[in-house]
Formats: C-alpha cells, structure tokens, sequence
C-alpha cells in the first residue's frame, strides 16, 4: 500500500478475518488471559 489510509483499509481488513475464538486463543497464549474465566 503506497498511502497510510490505504494501510490503515488493508489492517482493517486483515482484522475482519480474525474468529473471536483465534483471537481469545493468541491473549491466553500470549498470557494477557483474565483470571476470571
């Protein structure tokens, strides 16, 4: 991408494809997970 909108568009894109589930997954991993599960 040759501007910073078209980025920002593209990330916005990216971030449309992410399951809630995938994402849940990536924190707990990561080990940003809450302890009140």
């Amino acid at each position: 991408k040759r501007t910073v909108e078209d980025t920002w568009r593209h990330i916005g894109h990216l971030v449309e494809t992410i399951e809630p589930g995938e994402c849940k997954n990536y924190f707990a991993n990561a080990g940003y997970a809450s302890i009140k599960t």
